[in-house]
């Protein structure tokens, strides 16, 4: 029998590594969700939602009664001035005019400087409320899918709503992957009736009292 030569030998194992490939990539189970739909569908997050636009709120009411102490201050500041310029006023008068407007413009300028360092406090407290609710819920999220794929035997599981930086979709066609969106969403959602409504975190936050930080269970 005629022995096979090095080069047939290099040609066979050259073949079996170009289609070894291809034959596994037929094995492979893939599966697709819909991050997108699950994040705005999942119940947790419509609970965060209201969480979250509770302190907004609440943050806007304090402010606006911070605001209505200001407009009151300066109503009261604008009387002083229009005494201070009255020339039918005696001097006695205008000069404790000058001195209880003196009082009062130095009271807008602190109500000022806390207005806005209220307002940036509680932007600030807001905002990293929102990405710690974000991160927690996507974690959740990412465990169920992840549960799914080991449960079903899974090998890839891709985003669908996924984009590239140019803003297009990751996934362009997928002819064989299995959409898991809708089972994923029924795992998280099936204790939601059971689940206690939501409310603000604790009770409202007072002026100077640092963030608090919310749970998402």
């Amino acid at each position: 029998m005629k022995q096979p030569t090095i080069l047939s030998v290099l040609i066979i194992a050259a073949l079996s590594l170009i289609a070894s490939p291809a034959a596994r990539a037929q094995e492979l189970k893939v599966g697709i969700v819909d991050m997108n739909r699950v994040f705005a569908e999942y119940y947790k997050t419509k609970d965060a939602e209201k969480r979250v636009n509770d302190d907004k709120s609440t943050a806007k009411k304090e402010l606006d009664e911070r605001a209505a102490r200001y407009r009151d201050l300066m109503q009261k500041w604008n009387d002083k001035q229009k005494m201070i310029t009255d020339k039918l006023l005696n001097e006695e008068l205008r000069g404790q005019a000058q001195k209880e407007a003196a009082t009062i413009g130095s009271e807008i300028k602190s109500l000022e400087r806390d207005m806005d360092e209220f307002r940036r406090r509680r932007e600030s407290q807001l905002q990293d409320q929102v990405q710690r609710m974000r991160k927690g819920l996507l974690e959740d999220i990412r465990t169920r899918v992840e549960d799914k794929a080991k449960r079903d035997n899974f090998d890839i599981i891709f985003d669908k709503s996924g984009k590239s930086p140019i803003g297009v979709n990751f996934l362009l066609f997928s002819k064989d992957g299995v959409d898991i969106t809708d089972d994923v969403l029924k795992e998280l959602n099936k204790n939601a009736d059971t689940a206690a409504p939501a409310t603000p975190d604790k009770e409202p936050k007072k002026e100077g009292e640092p963030a608090k930080d919310p749970e998402v269970k």
